[in-house]
């Protein structure tokens, strides 16, 4: 599922500072990242609404799309999924210059480990689970365990309880937006600021 996974970030839903610490390592991370402010920020929301468990991703691009200015790829009216996700990254990488792209997913895990969220510097190779081998992608990387895994992906995708995956995607929507526009704010102060000298 992963490569070069630096600086890896471990909570669940069930953790009552879950906001401070994703926020916190969030915001550590997209700091980190090289010429933030001045990269265009694209959320790449992957999954499709046909699965529960799989809808992660588009509920997060839905509400980014409601809630911040950056670039959002993947909503429940235009998933992104193994269909169309190597177009999708062309389009990406023919539109923006240098993207700085925060890949989002819905994951299968262990049993004890179903409603982890883990925030990540480095990419996601998405689909593994179902057997789809897709391009790693993302600069920072954000999964939310659905589900536990058996032999048959598209079964636990499809069995996944929707409150679950509401649950995931609020907490994790929220406190990304919030690292976002906090970061869009940084670059537009920057920029008047640069403009009046």
């Amino acid at each position: 599922m992963v490569k070069d996974v630096l600086n890896k970030l471990t909570v669940n839903l069930h953790d009552t500072d879950i906001r401070e610490k994703m926020y916190d390592h969030l915001m550590m991370l997209l700091k980190r990242q090289e010429g933030v402010t001045l990269r265009p920020i694209v959320a790449l929301c992957i999954g499709s609404d046909r699965y529960t468990g799989d809808s992660l991703g588009p509920l997060i691009g839905t509400y980014l799309e409601e809630n911040t200015e950056c670039h959002i790829y993947g909503t429940l009216e235009h998933p992104v999924h193994a269909g169309n996700f190597v177009e999708t990254l062309n389009i990406i990488n023919h539109r923006y210059h240098h993207p700085l792209i925060i890949a989002i997913d819905a994951c299968l895990g262990k049993t004890h480990e179903i409603g982890n969220i883990e925030v990540w510097q480095g990419g996601l190779a998405a689909g593994i689970a179902v057997g789809n081998r897709l391009p790693t992608v993302g600069d920072i990387s954000i999964i939310g365990v659905v589900n536990a895994q058996s032999q048959i992906g598209y079964l636990d995708l499809q069995s996944t309880p929707l409150s679950k995956v509401m649950k995931l995607s609020k907490a994790i929507s929220e406190v990304l937006a919030e690292a976002i526009n906090t970061i869009i704010v940084k670059a537009m102060l920057a920029c008047t600021q640069s403009v009046a000298k």
